[in-house]
């Protein structure tokens, strides 16, 4: 049970880095800047900017682009340690 728990929690981590890594660059039309990660502040100013270039419709569209992308990397984890769970278990 506590292995399930904690895969959950890092799937859910990593579903909102990808999120917020997937919005930057959708905002941006840049890859995140120096590293693997988004601050608030780098975001924060991403979407705030986008407001005087992006019309709403746009911007709509980017997050639920992010947010797809976001929910397909958490099942991707899921449905991977699921399936070795079982592997695991049948050997």
């Amino acid at each position: 049970m506590v292995e399930q728990l904690d895969l959950e929690d890092f799937a859910w981590q990593l579903a909102a880095d990808v999120y917020r890594l997937n919005l930057y660059g959708l905002l941006t039309g840049r890859s995140t800047p120096r590293g693997l990660a988004v601050t608030d502040e780098q975001l924060a100013g991403a979407i705030r900017d986008s407001f005087k270039q992006v019309h709403e419709t746009a911007y709509k569209e980017m997050v639920k682009l992010a947010t797809d992308a976001a929910l397909e990397a958490y099942d991707r984890i899921v449905s991977r340690n699921i399936k070795q769970s079982r592997t695991r278990r049948a050997n």
